[in-house]
């Protein structure tokens, strides 16, 4: 895992494939989110009456049409071997630019066990993180729950509200560790 720094001075291939640990967090929970997006639409629960195309989607329409009827589209297609096998690749680079030079097992035992819920009500880091962290939560259960109960995982409104949760909060979080200068 490359750091913030040497990353002023890197070519854009080092960047993207030794990832800083802030770039390495962004891959990694995009890439769960793209897997998770890929294995919906091959179930055929991703939208009502819809089966996606990620070729379709992410050229927007120039290689073939984005979505296709639920009845007469196939389960899966290339473009979906295509996109797991891109998100794939984003949640392997930032699990390994994340875990660093410790073990796996380790890293995903210090995920788990993170007291991150303790910033939901704990106010010694100021009402920023406490309002931060209730916003990010926010977004992460409002997005699950409208895509359980309405079966619309790619709802573009749903995103909005669920993306402006997610970075109000990431915003409060970041201001709450900003020292006051005098």
């Amino acid at each position: 895992m490359s750091d913030d720094g040497d990353n002023a001075q890197a070519n854009l291939g080092t960047i993207l494939f030794n990832p800083s640990s802030t770039l390495a967090t962004w891959y990694f929970w995009l890439g769960l989110l793209g897997l998770m997006l890929a294995v919906l639409n091959i179930m055929g629960i991703i939208h009502p009456t819809y089966r996606l195309s990620w070729g379709g989607l992410l050229t927007f329409e120039y290689a073939n049409d984005a979505f296709g009827d639920k009845d007469g589209a196939a389960a899966f297609v290339a473009s979906d071997a295509v996109f797991i096998a891109l998100v794939g690749g984003m949640t392997f680079l930032g699990a390994r630019g994340l875990i660093g030079n410790d073990e796996p097992a380790e890293w995903f035992k210090n995920m788990v066990t993170n007291e991150w819920y303790n910033d939901l009500l704990d106010s010694k880091g100021g009402w920023s993180m406490v309002l931060g962290t209730w916003s990010m939560l926010a977004s992460i259960l409002f997005y699950f729950y409208w895509g359980i109960m309405h079966m619309a995982w790619i709802d573009p409104g749903v995103y909005s509200i669920a993306i402006a949760l997610m970075a109000s909060g990431l915003v409060m979080r970041m201001l709450s560790s900003v020292e006051d200068e005098e």
